[in-house]
């Protein structure tokens, strides 16, 4: 069947971009939904694993092949049978019920580019859909792991804006720097990267801190959400009925997959938890503790920095004060200074219309506004941490640069 298919010829039948196949209602209304706006012609049939080999054997293979294989008595030997009746070009989503890692591995294994969990929400289907793109790129190579930045940022206090500081300088150091960037929420409960950049939470952090062997690069596929080719999230919410046992042996193993290609990596940190957080301080290149000039501020500061200053001597601390160009903080600058004994690194100017314009559209600020003082401050940060300088692509000898796409997922656009 797989020699059949293999050497049909375009001219006995018309090829579709994407072909689906699907088994439920809720699967279908979704796929249904995302198919007709990025693709010119698609195909959604009902059916699974049986029904595409059938289709296959009398039809083109197309470009995007998804299979709803939740039914199939093994999904990773229906995976194979379906990687052995299209050519290596055909890019499969196979869609499955069960939501665990090792399922994911042996799909992916098997020869899928990607494996969602029921219910498929569109925005899963339409990052599954960017990856079959990313697939076709050329392989980015290794950064020298000295070269690798590791900025871990922790606030003194809980609505001080290290999370919010974390997200912009990410996204900066992705967007406006060029370096390929991934943000990881270890608040696992309550963070808010997610929820701030309105995209759902990743699966499998919690696992990655729990079972560090889990960790590799198959897993760091499942587990990050790709917001653009240069920056990337990792932030869950996990439910609040049961303990998290982090193992702090889980930052390394993680850091050192997350390192292979990307050249920085933003840790937002919690107070919480404190073997990871104590691990974080020990292997992050620079830490970055956000506060507010306020006798609170100032009393966890000096905890925090006594702290740092046990595990991670060496490496370089910048405090930045948020606010602090706000004549309604609690303290002078020379005054907290002087009872820290630290310096303050970055003052961060107060602008409260352009923060909660900013909330509302779920960018960052640095991409929503980006002209705001805030943001100017935050820009010099972003300068003065030591990267790799990136390399610019060229084109092969004798082409011409391809054109720039427009839209999501813009090869099978309508138009």
């Amino acid at each position: 069947m797989a020699d059949r298919v293999l050497e049909h010829k375009a001219a006995d039948a018309t090829a579709a971009e994407c072909v689906a196949f699907v088994g439920d209602n809720q699967t279908h209304s979704v796929v249904d939904s995302v198919l007709r706006e990025y693709f010119a012609e698609p195909l959604l049939k009902d059916g699974g694993p049986n029904q595409a080999i059938e289709f296959l054997s009398a039809s083109v293979p197309p470009s995007v092949l998804i299979v709803d294989v939740s039914e199939a008595t093994s999904p990773q030997t229906a995976m194979l049978s379906l990687r052995a009746a299209t050519p290596e070009i055909t890019k499969i989503i196979g869609i499955g019920s069960v939501n665990d890692i090792a399922v994911y591995r042996e799909i992916v294994e098997s020869g899928a580019t990607d494996y969602l969990v029921k219910p498929v929400t569109e925005k899963a289907l339409v990052s599954a859909l960017n990856r079959t793109e990313e697939s076709n790129e050329p392989v980015v190579p290794e950064v020298a792991q000295e070269e690798k930045a590791r900025i871990a940022v922790i606030g003194s206090r809980g609505g001080v804006g290290a999370s919010t500081l974390a997200v912009n300088l990410a996204w900066i150091l992705a967007e406006e720097r060029k370096h390929k960037t991934t943000l990881v929420d270890l608040d696992l409960e309550f963070g808010t990267v997610a929820l701030s950049l309105d995209i759902e939470p990743t699966r499998g952090l919690r696992e990655a801190l729990e079972n560090p062997a889990r960790v590799d690069g198959l897993f760091i596929s499942s587990a990050t959400a790709k917001l653009t080719p240069n920056f990337a999230i990792m932030a869950t919410e996990e439910n609040l009925t049961s303990e998290i046992n982090y193992n702090p042996n889980a930052v390394d193993a993680l850091f050192e997959a997350l390192g292979r290609t990307n050249d920085a990596i933003v840790i937002d940190v919690p107070r919480a938890a404190y073997a990871v957080r104590r691990r974080v301080f020990e292997v992050a290149t620079e830490i970055l503790l956000v506060t507010e000039l306020s006798l609170c501020g100032l009393r966890d500061s000096l905890r925090l920095l006594a702290g740092i200053r046990e595990v991670a001597p060496e490496t370089p601390v910048r405090i930045i004060a948020n606010r602090a160009l706000n004549t309604k903080q609690a303290m002078e600058l020379r005054d907290f200074q002087r009872a820290l004994e630290h310096k303050v690194d970055l003052l961060l100017p107060d602008e409260p219309k352009v923060f909660n314009a900013s909330a509302n559209t779920g960018k960052p600020l640095a991409q929503s506004h980006a002209k705001a003082k805030v943001c100017k401050v935050i820009r010099k940060l972003a300068r003065d941490i030591k990267l790799p300088e990136p390399q610019e692509k060229k084109p092969a000898k004798g082409k011409k640069k391809a054109a720039k796409k427009k839209g999501l997922f813009g090869l099978f656009r309508k138009g």
